[in-house]
């Protein structure tokens, strides 16, 4: 594929990235089901792929990364707390 032709892959994570960023908090703190939120984190595993295929892109470098981060920031998020629970679960003091 051409560099041109990569401007799609952008397109279409940069759309996730959007709906990542409107529908995940709205489904936290309102009455917006939560399986739309479980579906948009899903979709982020997606957008993964096709943002670091957009990096080769010739689109704007600012929104390629913006891109890349607002994706990988709910997967991101769930490590943080699988390490945090394995660190408090083994290495605290015990009773």
């Amino acid at each position: 594929m051409k560099r041109k032709e990569l401007k799609i892959f952008t397109t279409m994570s940069f759309f996730i990235a959007i709906a990542v960023i409107i529908v995940i908090p709205l489904s936290l703190f309102t009455s917006i089901p939560r399986e739309l939120g479980s579906f948009i984190f899903i979709l982020t595993l997606v957008g993964i792929p096709f943002s670091i295929i957009s990096m080769f892109s010739k689109e704007s470098l600012l929104k390629r990364i913006f891109v890349l981060i607002v994706n990988l920031v709910p997967i991101s998020l769930f490590g943080y707390a699988i390490i945090m629970d394995f660190i408090d679960e083994f290495f605290r003091l015990a009773p």
